[in-house]
């Protein structure tokens, strides 16, 4: 399955918005099952990294213009 689409480490994703003053910036929130923090059991640099290339192309490949990501912990 294509990349952009389906990750195996990434739960869901959707969009936000962050609105200061008159301006507005779009992010794409990824929320990821992923052990983010560097110092904890189970930690892994590689996939940590594999995740944000995944949340990258899947950015690239939305029509709408995002301004930033944001990966979060999943939340069960």
């Amino acid at each position: 399955m294509d990349e952009t689409m389906h990750h195996p480490h990434i739960a869901r994703c959707w969009h936000e918005w962050e609105i200061d003053g008159r301006e507005r910036r779009i992010i794409l929130v990824v929320e990821t099952d992923v052990e983010m923090q560097p110092e904890a059991d189970g930690y892994d640099a590689a996939l940590m990294e594999e995740v944000r290339s995944a949340a990258v192309a899947r950015m690239r490949a939305t029509s709408s213009a995002i301004d930033r990501i944001r990966i979060v912990p999943a939340r069960y």
